[in-house]
């Protein structure tokens, strides 16, 4: 029977075991420099200085106090480098893609049943069947067949936030998943407490469980996870089968619905029904099903309300940004209907506040990790094979260097003198290179919504409401 102190010695033998396989590690590697970052003390590495709050902006100052463009952070042997500029984005994830296309393998998207998703699974034959199945369901050419249900959507929204103000938070919620849901599975959410809804909520919440301390330390020592769930640190384990229960729901749930759909004669057009037909169609049999179940599963759960809550709350901080867009509105639009995906080249100052809102607050202000199958180097800098590499949004977006008082609401910054969009179209928001959001067309056409929105002329209760939920949670961004 083991006692406390084989445990222990356990223990510290799987960290001096971790720390010297580190050691040799870097002693075998390129002899250049990694990029630089805070103190690195034994076994725990950066962890001590590694932000919780607002990384984006502390990992931005230290890119500014080292004058590097990376920033590199240890935790329990395991590297992580964070990219804060543009550039070295864009040399990093596309000209370089074909090295940077890989994902590092958390332990714990395994345990909670995350591992599934393309936009956390490796670089595989996997990723590029559900990568496939997305590009062809959410291309530019096809994403306008979804404006309809779109512009249904918005409608019940804008009437569900008339009637009720003072639920804010939970009709935001609920527009984004009924827009998935009828898109992805042909199903129509009616209900605040709708089961389908309320489960991809739950799983969608056990992907932040993976980033607590004893989770940071199972993905850097994946022998931890056969150690007893009652010791010290080790609590994160005990819920691990109910995540993963959860999470399988979520992917069998809605696509069980649409595949009964499809079979009784009652399914809505949808992305499921489409694919379901096409699958058989080509003979992709049940492995064909399973791969486009696991891709609707990501789809779903890619949705997020940060920026139509982000666009509120500025239209509410800021009435003479409110005023100029009401102005635009009944300029173009009048009174006596909502404006529709027709009128959005008529609607630049609308297009800027959105593109604003996504900048002053990002929805994902640090990127899922991208890690190298080969070592690379950057600027004179070495980048290891297998370090998670990480886009900071945030501080890109912030960067005062191009965006002027990067902390003021602005819509005017993406306006020519002339009155038009200017060419940034925030493609640090969605990625680059091979990994980049499969589902932005889709992004931009709901951004187009939000000017729907300013329509509805009850000024005085969005200010109520927005004081309440001044923000909103992102669910997950891909």
């Amino acid at each position: 029977m083991l006692t406390i102190s084989d445990i222990v010695i356990a223990l510290v033998s799987l960290f001096l075991l971790n720390s010297f396989r580190v050691f040799v590690r870097a002693r075998c590697q390129n002899t250049l420099p990694i990029p630089p970052g805070p103190l690195c003390l034994p076994i725990i590495g950066s962890l001590l200085s590694i932000p919780t709050h607002v990384p984006g902006k502390v990992y931005a100052a230290w890119s500014r106090k080292y004058k590097s463009d990376l920033i590199a952070v240890r935790a329990f042997g395991q590297l992580s480098i964070i990219i804060n500029s543009k550039q070295a984005a864009q040399e990093l994830y596309e000209r370089r893609s074909a090295v940077f296309a890989d994902r590092p393998r958390w332990t714990m998207l395994e345990l909670t049943g995350w591992n599934f998703a393309a936009s956390f699974t490796p670089y595989s034959q996997e990723w590029r069947a559900q990568r496939k199945i997305l590009n062809h369901s959410l291309h530019p050419s096809v994403t306008p067949m979804h404006n309809p249900i779109l512009l249904t959507k918005v409608q019940t929204l804008l009437t569900n936030l008339y009637v009720k103000p003072e639920d804010f938070r939970q009709h935001l919620h609920h527009h984004a998943a009924s827009n998935v849901m009828a898109i992805a599975y042909g199903y129509d959410v009616k209900r605040a407490n709708d089961p389908f809804v309320d489960v991809g909520t739950r799983a969608l919440l056990t992907l932040a469980d993976c980033q607590l301390p004893g989770a940071r330390m199972v993905n850097a020592m994946p022998m931890m996870r056969y150690l007893p769930h009652w010791l010290p640190g080790m609590g994160f384990m005990s819920y691990t089968a109910r995540a993963k229960a959860l999470v399988s729901e979520l992917q069998d749930g809605p696509f069980a619905y649409a595949k009964r759909s499809l079979i009784d004669g009652t399914a809505c057009p949808s992305l499921a029904s489409a694919q379901l037909e096409l699958n058989d169609a080509q003979g992709g049999g049940v492995e064909g099903e399973k791969t486009l179940k696991r891709a609707l599963a990501t789809f779903f759960a890619g949705k997020t309300v940060t920026v139509f809550a982000s666009s509120i709350l500025a239209l509410v901080l800021h009435p003479s940004v409110q005023k100029r867009a009401q102005a635009e509105l009944d300029r173009v639009v009048g009174h006596s209907r909502l404006p529709t995906f027709e009128d959005q080249p008529s609607l630049p100052y609308i297009s800027a506040i959105c593109r604003e809102a996504m900048r002053w607050n990002v929805p994902v202000p640090l990127a899922v990790a991208h890690s190298p199958t080969q070592d690379e180097i950057y600027d004179g800098m070495l980048i290891p094979e297998g370090a998670a590499v990480m886009l900071n949004a945030w501080g890109i977006l912030h960067d005062p260097e191009t965006y002027p008082d990067p902390e003021t609401f602005k819509p005017e910054r993406f306006l020519t003198a002339e009155g038009a969009l200017n060419d940034d179209d925030l493609q640090v928001v969605f990625g680059f290179g091979r990994r980049s959001c499969v589902g932005v067309h889709l992004a931009n056409e709901r951004r187009g919504r939000k000017r729907d929105y300013c329509q509805c002329r009850v000024q005085g209760r969005t200010r109520q409401v927005s004081m309440i939920s001044a923000t909103s949670d992102t669910v997950f961004g891909n």
